[in-house]
């Protein structure tokens, strides 16, 4: 296949009558099954340090392991092409407030029925350090949630209570240490975009 552009995204089409019919692993078992986690490994421990766009298309290809088609071929190489076109890509932070005006920001986001053909839902997480001049990564998730959300509210619920829950709470115990905040409470700010869902929480 042609090499990318920078405009292309690691996604392939996965909603193609073509793709669709190549994703059954006993009819097309994809040649890269030997090698697929050692591969996804690799890209995922870089994903998790400092680019975050690829833990998606990672976190999907990660759950396709012990099923994996000529789709999944398809995707790995698109996944490693969008790679070796972005090698420029990387995550900067900057801090330039004092420890006192440093807060925590939690921001929540769902990918609605996202993953076919189960029609779950993705979560996305991104938690920083941030204040008047400070904008620091810290983490970010992208996980399949485990249950089905009949409506975009609905999963974007489910996304903030794994933002919160297993992100934002860790978090303030631990930076409430570092930051050495005894003379006040460290505040964590949630994010979210979605109405009906705010107005739901």
């Amino acid at each position: 296949s042609p090499p990318l552009k920078r405009a292309d995204t690691p996604f392939i089409d996965t909603k193609s009558r073509q793709a669709l019919e190549e994703d059954d692993p006993e009819k097309y078992t994809g040649v890269l099954a030997p090698i697929a986690s050692k591969v996804l490994m690799k890209i995922l421990y870089a994903a998790r340090v400092g680019r975050f766009d690829l833990l998606r298309p990672v976190c999907w290809l990660a759950t396709r392991v012990t099923k994996w088609s000529k789709t999944c071929d398809v995707a790995l190489h698109r996944l490693v092409s969008y790679i070796n076109s972005s090698l420029d890509v990387a995550c900067y932070g900057w801090v330039g407030d004092s420890w006192e005006d440093i807060e925590l920001t939690i921001y929540a986001d769902a990918d609605w029925a996202g993953d076919k053909p189960t029609f779950h839902s993705t979560s996305g997480c991104f938690l920083c350090l941030s204040g008047r001049n400070t904008f620091y990564p810290l983490a970010a998730v992208s996980k399949k949630q485990t249950c089905v959300s009949r409506s975009t509210p609905e999963a974007e619920i489910v996304a903030a209570d794994t933002a919160i829950r297993t992100v934002g709470v860790p978090a303030v115990q631990l930076w409430d240490v570092i930051l050495h905040t005894h003379k006040r409470k460290l505040q964590a700010t949630f994010k979210e975009d979605n109405e009906a869902a705010i107005k739901v929480m």
